[in-house]
């Protein structure tokens, strides 16, 4: 005896009823007449994020990944001016964001004014610039020859930068053009 004589498909009314297939689209075990979302195997129902999403909170902030945009990030739902995973937080204080601002933290560890992380000799209160001689060493030119004494070896001789044959202070020069520089020449 036919139980849905007026559907030619079918003969008993199956779960779905006389004008409805008993097919599951998704595979779940759901025939899609009682399936809420027949193309997504694991859900019945759409719940609060729809088919095809899952309903799950990965980072614990009480907020549906679908509705939060920073799914990892339990301190944030919104990536705010630093991105998902960094705070919008400002350490020192300045008005600019750590995740935007070049010297997120105050410390000047020689006292100089100058904070550290733009300091190029941050324990040199002497020194914010590296110069020719570096940190801890001042660019001083004794004689004002324009060398630096950290590169001239001879400090108090504007004449000369090295020794040479004669030293500091003494010309290496040849007056009588025998080949030997007149310090040494008798």
């Amino acid at each position: 005896s036919d139980g849905c004589p007026l559907t030619p498909l079918k003969i008993h009314s199956g779960v779905c009823g006389c004008n409805s297939t008993d097919f599951d689209t998704d595979g779940d075990g759901t025939p899609d007449c009682n399936d809420g979302c027949p193309a997504d195997p694991n859900k019945l129902k759409p719940g609060i994020c729809g088919c095809g999403w899952p309903d799950i909170d990965s980072d614990g902030d009480q907020v549906l990944n679908c509705k939060d945009e920073c799914p990892t990030d339990s301190g944030k739902v919104q990536p705010g001016e630093c991105g998902c995973n960094f705070p919008d937080i400002d350490s020192d204080h300045d008005g600019i964001l750590d995740c935007l601002d070049p010297c997120p933290d105050s410390l000047d560890s020689d006292s100089d004014g100058i904070q550290d992380c733009i300091d190029e000799c941050p324990h040199d209160p002497k020194k914010t610039k590296l110069g020719v001689c570096g940190c801890n060493v001042l660019d001083f030119d004794s004689d004002g020859d324009g060398t630096p004494d950290c590169n001239d070896f001879c400090t108090h001789d504007p004449s000369k930068m090295h020794p040479g044959l004669c030293g500091c202070n003494m010309t290496d020069s040849d007056t009588d053009g025998d080949g030997y520089a007149d310090c040494v020449d008798s």
